[in-house]
């Protein structure tokens, strides 16, 4: 009997053993869970910064956002030569911009997204700055296989562009990328897939770069920094904390 009430004891918990490894059914999918989990861990450093909670020192990110508070506008690399076409049917390359501090951007003028608050953004920027200063504006398309110069210059009409300090550049695929990715730091990718719209072409930065008068990037800026509604602290109001940023780091290039 003894012997019998021992074999029953271990079954039971042999049975319980194995109850208790079975895996139970989820109301979320893994790869779901999964994402979750990955957009949490990607959130959560962006917001500890926005936020002021932490402070990544010495981060490639954090050296690149010259609208940082004390930033110190280091050099991080020279833009490498390029020859493209403006608005204007001119030729404007490395060379012609030296001594002038500029700022880029990729747009493309059939955009559905952000480009047009970018292009207003960079209009602001023009419009606050003194004409005589010596300081250039570059919007560079990502669709050159339709924003030809004629259509540029339509599109900077709209925007009140001074054809003399901003240019609507035009050039081959490959030169745009040259230009935008290995100089300016900037991302511009075809969309190949789930298009909300047939002219939703391009995955592109909304992102300014800071190019000095000796022709070198010395940092990248957002333009339209998103929006997070949980926490409205976190977001940058463009009139009151971005451009006035994006103003005094220019001014510290001019007076160099």
């Amino acid at each position: 009997m003894e012997r019998d009430r021992h074999l029953n004891n271990a079954h039971s918990k042999h049975i319980e053993s194995k109850a208790n490894g079975v895996a139970k059914p989820s109301g979320f999918p893994l790869w779901l869970r999964a994402m979750a989990f990955i957009a949490v861990l990607l959130a959560g450093p962006y917001l500890a910064v926005k936020l002021g909670i932490w402070q990544p020192n010495g981060t490639q990110g954090d050296a690149y956002d010259f609208t940082a508070d004390s930033h110190e506008l280091p050099v991080i690399n020279p833009v490498k030569p390029f020859s493209m076409v403006n608005q204007q049917g001119e030729i404007v390359d490395r060379d012609s911009l030296l001594g002038k501090v500029w700022l880029g951007a990729v747009i493309f003028t059939r955009c559905p997204g952000p480009c047009s608050t970018m292009t207003s953004r960079m209009a602001d920027l023009q419009n606050s700055i003194p004409p005589d200063w010596p300081v250039q504006f570059v919007s560079i398309t990502a669709d050159s296989d339709y924003d030809n110069p004629e259509i540029l210059d339509q599109y900077a009409t709209a925007f009140q562009a001074d054809p003399k300090r901003w240019h609507f550049l035009h050039a081959s695929k490959e030169q745009m990328v040259e230009l935008v990715t290995d100089s300016l730091k900037l991302v511009v990718l075809d969309k190949e897939q789930e298009r909300m719209s047939p002219t939703d072409l391009f995955i592109h930065s909304t992102t300014l770069a800071l190019v000095d008068r000796q022709g070198r990037l010395r940092g990248v800026a957002e333009l339209v920094p998103p929006v997070i509604e949980e926490y409205p602290e976190a977001t940058q109001d463009w009139d009151k904390d971005l451009k006035p940023r994006v103003l005094r780091a220019i001014e510290r290039l001019l007076n160099e």
